[in-house]
């Protein structure tokens, strides 16, 4: 597959965010964008259309990361995974109504992730 991977990470962990960047690129995709609010990751995806986003559920800003997702994927069809350090119910149930591709509970580590998106570009 010659076709670039390209990922977005909508993180407010800043080192997370890097961490997580370097990982992804290690294993062959572009990590396309990097943002720790929903605003920017909107008018980001909006402009670019990546192929994947991870998503984290409390971002900085006014829009956390499940409202974030309602707004993408009124506008688009782009997988999104989330990636939180929230494991309560309420917030799951919140999460699923957006029909993620997964809901990952931090720490999460590369070989989490790796299967996932390779489901996601095969």
């Amino acid at each position: 597959m010659n076709e670039k991977k390209k990922i977005v990470i909508v993180e407010d962990e800043v080192l997370l965010a890097i961490w997580l960047k370097m990982q992804i690129e290690d294993e062959g995709y572009e990590v396309y964008g990097t943002f720790t609010t929903g605003e920017e990751a909107i008018e980001f995806v909006d402009n670019t259309k990546p192929n994947a986003i991870l998503m984290d559920i409390n971002l900085v800003g006014k829009l956390d990361g499940i409202e974030t997702a309602e707004v993408i994927n009124e506008k688009s069809n782009i997988p999104i995974i989330y990636m939180t350090g929230y494991e309560e119910s309420k917030i799951y149930e919140r999460a699923r109504k957006t029909n993620p591709v997964a809901y990952l509970t931090k720490p999460v580590e590369i070989w989490d992730l790796l299967p996932i998106l390779d489901s996601i570009f095969t």
